[in-house]
């Protein structure tokens, strides 16, 4: 698979874009501070400034017209000179353009309407001191001109400040954004990548593969963990229907093998007119055996993906047991065997009666093949602190350790012990538990050997 280059990477990169969206949402925010920022620091003392400068002009042209020249220069003057916060400037000009007072050292020409902000820079002692004034200009009926201002240069300098803040705030944040997408976009992608080649892994056919851990402990590193999991999971699966698989092709092969050479002598027998009878009763049991192991698979399997919906119903376990005990009394005579049988006078669970028959019935068939001829197997059933516990003891020499872990898979037999049944009994067994909320348990006693399978109970009604 080619890899995509950089740009393109980054173009359908979901950490890159998730990067200029944070960005985006950054700076639109910065942008909603600066701007109530700009007006509670600019905006706000601007049009107080400009309400006081236009009061201001109205008292000074009703001054003009009211009282003449001489009372507004007065009144010019004695606003120059009143202490305030806000120095104060203007220039009143006659009819003719000739200045007749003001500290103004320049104004616009020709009149301006509206507020005009007015350099009024002034020299003292050589040195020079910025002024912004805040101006409201107004030309009078007989052609005089005057110009009205307040020094705003804080004001100014707060709102150059802040629209440079905010222009290196936006491209410091873009910058630094864009490289920090880029970086946190390899970050994360390198941390995908490695589970994209785990994947790929998969596909190919390779179940080995893991994706690989930082020790982090963060986000990722429990991501690939469930995944690391998950393909063991089905590693696991997958080897062990490899394994049933030959199992099922080595278990067939010889029954097929007989089934085929009886029904061949068969064939010969009937063509010289011999008796078949025997031979079509081995067909039989061959063709039954064949039937015993595809219902037994079919049976476990369906139990184990769920396709075998569990009948949950109240069961008595001691009836159960009871019943697969008058039905292997006959096999254990035979044996020259005992059944202890230990039981409670009631025992109930919630399960498929069935199911749980045929698991117990499973468990005594196994604990009487494989026991020692003339010795005792006992049956227990109790109530262990709320869990009922089932237990078949042998006098026999029970399954090695190593061993255990296996036995319960389809087929498996442990070496050197002689082939008495399918190698589905103990699977089917713990199947079953399994699908009751149980669990199936091997214990060497000092008798034998036990197998023990506990069952919830249903909680107590009050």
């Amino acid at each position: 698979m080619s890899q995509p280059n950089f740009l393109t990477y980054l173009r359908f990169s979901f950490t890159f874009r998730l990067a200029v969206i944070y960005v985006a949402m950054f700076m639109v925010s910065f942008g909603i501070l600066i701007a109530l920022s700009y007006w509670s620091m600019v905006m706000r003392p601007y049009d107080d400034v400009l309400s006081r400068v236009s009061s201001e002009m109205d008292d000074l042209a009703y001054a003009y017209v009211v009282g003449g020249e001489d009372i507004l220069i007065n009144a010019l003057v004695k606003r120059v000179d009143f202490p305030s916060d806000r120095k104060a400037f203007h220039v009143f000009l006659d009819k003719d353009g000739n200045r007749r007072t003001g500290n103004l050292p320049s104004w616009p020409n020709p009149p301006q309407l509206g507020p005009v902000e007015i350099e009024a820079d002034r020299y003292f002692g050589g040195d020079e001191i910025d002024f912004q004034a805040l101006s409201l200009d107004r030309v009078f009926a007989d052609g005089a001109r005057l110009i009205v201002g307040r020094d705003i240069e804080d004001i100014s300098e707060r709102r150059e400040t802040l629209i440079e803040g905010l222009v290196w705030s936006g491209v410091l944040a873009i910058v630094l954004g864009g490289v920090g997408g880029i970086f946190m976009s390899m970050a994360v992608g390198k941390r995908i990548e490695s589970i994209n080649d785990a994947a790929r892994k998969v596909i190919e056919g390779d179940l080995s593969g893991r994706v690989e851990m930082t020790g982090a402990r963060d986000d990722f590193d429990r991501l690939a963990e469930t995944l690391n999991m998950m393909l063991s999971r089905i590693e696991a699966s997958m080897e062990a229907i490899s394994r049933v698989s030959d199992s099922v092709a080595h278990e067939l092969r010889l029954p097929l093998s007989r089934l085929h050479a009886d029904l061949e002598d068969l064939a010969t027998a009937a063509d010289k007119g011999q008796s078949v009878t025997g031979m079509v009763d081995s067909a039989i049991a061959e063709s039954e055996r064949l039937k015993s192991v595809f219902e037994s698979l079919l049976r476990i399997a369906r139990i184990e993906t769920g396709r075998h919906s569990i009948e949950r119903e109240e069961v008595d376990l001691v009836r159960l047991v009871n019943d697969a005990v008058d039905l292997y009394q006959p096999e254990a005579e035979d044996h020259a065997l005992h059944l202890a049988v230990t039981l409670p006078e009631r025992l109930i669970v919630r399960g498929d009666a069935n199911l749980l028959f045929q698991m117990m019935s499973n468990l005594l068939d196994n604990a009487i093949k494989f026991a020692v001829k003339g010795s005792v197997v006992a049956i227990d059933l109790t109530d262990a602190e709320g869990a009922a516990r089932f237990s078949v003891e042998n006098e026999g020499a029970g399954i090695p350790p190593e061993h255990r872990q296996r036995v319960t898979e389809r087929f498996y037999r442990v070496e050197d012990t002689p082939s008495q049944g399918l190698g589905l009994g103990l699977t089917l067994v713990k199947v079953a538990a399994v699908a009751h909320g149980g669990q199936l348990e091997f214990a060497d006693t000092d008798r034998g050997f036990a197998v023990i399978v506990t069952l919830p109970l249903p909680p107590v009604r009050d």
